[in-house]
């Protein structure tokens, strides 16, 4: 059976800081809000949403990884260093593309890569 992923939701015990961590710094846009949760959706992919978790207990994201695609990935980990993003993985090559990787507040490791 082939599969399509369609939306990827990540708890969070702080919801206020993980939104402003995921809007003032990774610079995403908000496309939905509910309180205690917003979505973060692309009309070409997958959707991502947070959401207020209050029974979430560490270690929140241990042996996930998710990875979106950017345009100019050296300019966008530049941005993200002058707000302060965590970067756990500089930007390197691989062989589908230049690569670095974030960890939010909560421990989820983002990639982002230009393919």
């Amino acid at each position: 059976m082939k599969t399509i992923l369609a939306f990827v939701t990540l708890h969070t015990p702080d919801y206020p800081a993980t939104r402003a961590y995921f809007t003032d710094v990774l610079g995403f846009e908000v496309t939905e809000e509910r309180p205690g949760a917003n979505a973060f959706v692309s009309a070409s992919g997958a959707g991502l949403a947070i959401r207020a978790d209050r029974e979430a207990a560490p270690p929140l994201g241990t042996g996930v990884s998710i990875s979106f695609i950017v345009p100019n990935l050296d300019t966008y980990h530049a941005g993200l260093v002058e707000r302060g993003a965590d970067i756990v993985e500089p930007p390197h090559d691989m062989p589908f593309g230049r690569t670095f990787t974030v960890r939010t507040p909560d421990g989820h490791r983002l990639g982002f890569y230009e393919a």
